[in-house]
């Protein structure tokens, strides 16, 4: 993963309003199928991440779920917001962003 890459994405995926961010905004865009991705960083709890991977499945949802090698504090350095989780919203984000969080192997 190019951290300048991903700090880039990041943060362009942010203004373009492709992103969001925190539990609240995170589970509403998966249950209004909005969402493409869900990350949740790896400094999250266990309880919030099976919360979220429950979501992306449920109902044939098919949200694509990571838990990525990414702190929520190195999140803050890139867009400025400090969330456990976040959903992209954009198939093009989404995609790029999940081969630079999984290093393009899964």
């Amino acid at each position: 993963m190019s951290e300048n890459r991903l700090k880039g994405l990041l943060g362009l995926c942010r203004r373009a309003g492709k992103m969001s961010l925190g539990h609240d905004a995170t589970v509403a865009q998966i249950k209004k199928r909005k969402a493409i991705l869900a990350v949740c960083c790896k400094d999250s709890s266990e309880r919030l991440i099976r919360e979220i991977r429950d979501e992306c499945s449920f109902g044939g949802r098919n949200v694509t779920f990571i838990t990525a090698d990414i702190t929520s504090d190195e999140i803050y350095f890139y867009i400025g917001a400090k969330p456990k989780v976040f959903t992209v919203d954009d198939k093009g984000f989404a995609d790029k962003i999940y081969s630079d969080l999984t290093g393009g192997n899964e």
